[in-house]
């Protein structure tokens, strides 16, 4: 039977747009002097940080984000101060909004179910996002509380360990089929992919849904 569901943060509770910082960090390089192709930095910016999930030296998400920048600045050899791009990127952070159907959702679904957090993020800026929109779990488990990132299996097992419930109690919630589908269903978990572009791609998910409202029916009808 299932108790649990476990949820992604950003980009499943909180609206993340995929690209903005990288574009906003390449803005200040170019101020500084120096041109970069877009293709190629946004394929490096992703390639650091998913090197960096598999780091045996655990680095918080705000350390990974300013090494980064300041990688990629040496990289490119740009004269500019790399933390004044950082510093601008923290202002996305403290706007991010919840999807409008995010908070009548989780209420109806705690009626039923426990439910938790299961976030690459760090404690503060997470917590500021959430009690901004007005948004509550019953438990957060977060990558710098965990020090792990998803998609190491270590990520999903500790929460099942905290939580006291074993795979098949759980359903894993997300947006992004590396860290919240392909993971937890290797561990046995039931998971649902939140398809927002309607773009019904499958990758092993148990469901597909196009948004958080409809997440009780099809736990219902399963």
């Amino acid at each position: 039977m299932i108790t649990t569901l476990i949820f992604d943060v950003y980009g499943t509770i909180i609206r993340f747009e995929h690209g903005l910082s990288a574009e906003i960090v390449r803005g200040h390089m170019r101020k500084a002097g120096t041109e970069t192709p877009k293709e190629e930095f946004h394929r490096l910016w992703g390639e650091y940080y998913k090197k960096a999930e598999t780091e045996e030296v655990f680095r918080t998400e705000q350390q990974l984000f300013i090494d980064r920048i300041t990688w990629l600045y040496e990289h490119y050899g740009c004269s500019g101060d790399p933390l004044e791009a950082y510093r601008e990127t923290l202002e996305i952070v403290r706007k991010r909004v919840a999807y409008p159907e995010a908070k009548k959702a989780l209420d109806s679904l705690r009626k039923k179910y426990r439910i938790v957090a299961g976030s690459n993020a760090d404690n503060i800026p997470m917590q500021f996002n959430l009690t901004k929109n007005g948004i509550e779990f019953d438990a957060e488990y977060t990558s710098e509380t965990l020090r792990l990132y998803k998609p190491r299996r270590e990520f999903y097992e500790k929460i099942l360990e905290a939580e006291g419930i074993k795979p098949e109690q759980a359903v894993f919630i997300g947006d992004s089929f590396r860290e919240d589908i392909i993971a937890p269903a290797e561990l046995g978990m039931k998971t649902i992919w939140i398809d927002r572009t309607g773009s019904e791609k499958e990758q092993g998910q148990t469901y597909t849904v196009t948004d958080l409202s409809q997440i009780g029916e099809v736990l219902t009808e399963a």
